[in-house]
């Protein structure tokens, strides 16, 4: 998990409907006092210490002091593995 300058609330992972893929969905806030056109995080997923999914989380307009509210299409994550899944990292990649 992201803490220090962008925590992270209620972050779930589930499948939508009968769809195959996993989506990550939460909350992140910028405790910063930077705004931010787009910020691109990276959110990475473990089983164990093991990585079985990684991709990229865009986040736009994102102001000094506020919280948003994100959710990720983990494409290529199917929803049986979401029980595997035993810690998760977000960190922050860039942003302008």
């Amino acid at each position: 998990m992201l803490q220090g300058s962008f925590p992270l609330y209620n972050v779930t992972f589930k499948r939508k409907g009968e769809g195959k893929w996993v989506f990550a969905q939460g909350e992140i806030e910028n405790n910063t006092n930077k705004d931010y056109s787009t910020a691109l995080f990276r959110i990475s997923v473990f089983d164990k210490n093991m990585l079985i999914w990684t991709g990229p989380m865009k986040i736009n307009g994102f102001r000094k002091r506020q919280t948003k509210s994100f959710e990720i299409l983990m494409e290529g994550f199917d929803h049986y593995a979401i029980a595997g899944i035993s810690r998760y990292d977000i960190y922050f990649e860039s942003g302008y």
